[in-house]
Parts: structure tokens; C-alpha cells; sequence
């Protein structure tokens, strides 16, 4: 049963009373700091070609590779090809590996070859 309180102050410390403690220590998992060399924004695979973000996100979500709400897809995700990460202002943020870069630029420049892309 869910309690309801019309005080702001009341609501705000039941939810940091109750929020969830992360560990400091990760574990066994990677540090995304430690890749971060290695990390591109995804806009920067269209800037390589001259094509702007608007346009190459909306090829992007068109060949599967993100979703409508411009988060990569799980496909993408599972590949080791892009990663999101969570920027200070609250917006998700779109990296590409190395490898990922390689594939998603690899497929833009075949689309270009195929005149399935207008530049």
C-alpha cells in the first residue's frame, strides 16, 4: 500500500531514505573511463562523411541501429558496438567502439555507394 503525502519535504526524504545504496566498488565490471579513448560519439561517424547528426541519426534509426527514441539498439548493444552512457545535464549519451565505428561506417558508406543516401 502506497502512501500519499501532499508535503514535498515528506515525499523527498522517503525516497532518499529509501533509495537503493550503489556499491563504490564495481567488481568485475569494466570502467568505462578506463575505454573512453577508444569511445566516439556516434555523430562523429556522419561528421567523418559530412553529413550532419539530424540526418544520420535518422539514417541510423532507419537501419536498425537505434531505436526511436535514439538509444542504440539491443543488437548494437550486444555486439560490443555502442554504448550509453548518462551526461551530467540527465541526457543519454551515444558511444561507439572502435569497432563500431568501423561497422556503422562501413554500412553508411555502402548506402552512399548504393545511392541510398543523398549527401
Amino acid at each position: 500500500m502506497s502512501v500519499c503525502h501532499d508535503d514535498e519535504e515528506i515525499k523527498g526524504s522517503f525516497i532518499l531514505a529509501n533509495k537503493p545504496e550503489i556499491p563504490k566498488d564495481s567488481g568485475d565490471l569494466p570502467s568505462l573511463s578506463d575505454d573512453c579513448d577508444r569511445l566516439r560519439n556516434l555523430s562523429d561517424v556522419g561528421d567523418s562523411f559530412g553529413y550532419g547528426r539530424t540526418r544520420f541519426y535518422q539514417w541510423c534509426r532507419g537501419r536498425g541501429f537505434l531505436t526511436l527514441m535514439n538509444a542504440p539498439s539491443t543488437e548494437m548493444i550486444n555486439a560490443g558496438y555502442m554504448v550509453t552512457t548518462l551526461s551530467e545535464n540527465g541526457y543519454s549519451r551515444v558511444y561507439v567502439t572502435e569497432g563500431g565505428f568501423n561497422y556503422v561506417g562501413s554500412a553508411f558508406r555502402d548506402d552512399i555507394k548504393k545511392r541510398m543516401v543523398k549527401l
